[in-house]
């Protein structure tokens, strides 16, 4: 082990730093070898993987046990579970010997070029953080969304204006993220509110007080989605994280309060939609399963209380309900995911079986294109994991 760090150290300096990759790892023998080797093809190769198994029950360490690579370090321990699981990534944190820490769950990805080019971030701008968009993939390895918002607005954001839009909503993905070790050992390493099962949201919070956020506007991670998320527990943990960032806003200093300018109705809005989306993913559900009634009820709550577009979501879903029909293409005009079957799984729709894009993507274009006059060549790129 002291030879290993020697050696690590020898190869860390400022142009070439050492990356500290947190992975923590439960029951995820299916993906954690399409996780290793993801970081195993990067183009940039001072880096050191630190997985923490939180006692997966499955063969999750067979699998790392398979990759015979010095900078892989697995530890496994006793299940600690999701209210706990700062303790995990801190565990992680402490083995660390990098100046730079990211993220990457043990069900989650990356393309080959992830930290080659966020590193470039950090040679040119002071940040204490740098994020980027994600690609949506399912249980296949498939691409089935991805972010269409540019992140080009937040370079040019004050870090007040950085740290308002994410009290309003958590808009950085784990799984793309880059953190200076030093500020984040500042803050107390990664933080977890009591009654929260995440440490992202209330650690990139309080690490918005130390310095910039800065973005880079490519696809930095893949983030997998296993089942669709329908649970009264799901609408539950919304509102949680909706607690977790007014708590932190009514603790900041009167002084840091006057310049961030936050209005309470914009987080509002935006749970409010976080909801409604909840509940129309459950409509979609029960579609599937041809619980006609509990659909109709779903549906005709979203049309009452919805946007535009929720209305005419959920008066496409009540024609469905009238015919008794499942018309679970249809959502993919909007750019949602295909559930596969009553299982909750997501399929892809970016791509035929003959690896082109598919018919729905480009009705998904055809409509962004009409209503927001974007660019698709912009998000033609790294697709495959």
């Amino acid at each position: 082990m002291e030879t290993l760090k020697s050696e690590l150290k020898k190869t860390h300096s400022a142009n070439n730093p050492l990356v500290s990759i947190i992975t923590p790892t439960y029951n995820h023998e299916k993906f954690i070898g399409t996780c290793i080797e993801s970081v195993l093809k990067q183009t940039y190769q001072n880096w050191e993987m630190i997985i923490i198994d939180d006692g997966s029950t499955d063969k999750t360490g067979v699998v790392v046990a398979k990759y015979n690579d010095d900078r892989i370090k697995y530890v496994k321990q006793e299940n600690l579970g999701i209210w706990k699981l700062s303790e995990t990534y801190n565990k992680a944190l402490d083995m660390s010997m990098g100046d730079l820490v990211a993220i990457l769950e043990g069900d989650d990805a990356w393309p080959n070029f992830k930290l080659e080019e966020q590193l470039k971030i950090f040679e040119k701008n002071n940040v204490v953080l740098s994020w980027g968009r994600k690609n949506t993939i399912n249980d296949k390895n498939e691409v089935i969304a991805f972010d269409l918002s540019s992140l080009k607005q937040f370079s040019i954001m004050s870090q007040e204006e950085i740290i308002r839009n994410l009290i309003i909503e958590n808009f950085i993905q784990p799984c793309t993220v880059i953190i200076d070790k030093n500020a984040l050992l500042s803050i107390g390493g990664f933080l977890q509110d009591k009654n929260t099962p995440f440490v992202d949201y209330t650690t990139f919070l309080k690490l918005s007080l130390k310095g910039r956020f800065y973005p880079l506007d490519r696809v930095l991670g893949y983030w997998r989605k296993h089942k669709s998320q329908v649970t009264t527990i799901n609408e539950t943990e919304v509102n949680k994280a909706f607690m977790v960032s007014v708590d932190f806003y009514e603790k900041l200093d009167p002084s840091i309060k006057n310049k961030i300018n936050f209005n309470i109705h914009d987080k509002l809005n935006f749970y409010k939609n976080k909801l409604n989306d909840q509940i129309a993913v459950s409509a979609r559900v029960s579609l599937i399963e041809g619980n006609w009634n509990e659909a109709l009820i779903q549906y005709k709550s979203l049309f009452r209380k919805g946007n535009f577009f929720i209305k005419l979501q959920s008066f496409v879903g009540i024609i469905c309900v009238i015919f008794r029909k499942n018309f679970e293409w249809v959502s993919v005009i909007s750019c949602k995911p295909k559930l596969r079957d009553s299982s909750g799984e997501w399929d892809s729709t970016l791509f035929d079986k003959n690896n082109n894009l598919s018919k729905f993507f480009k009705i998904q274009i055809f409509v962004f294109k009409v209503f927001l006059r974007l660019d698709p060549n912009e998000y033609f790129i790294d697709f495959s994991v």
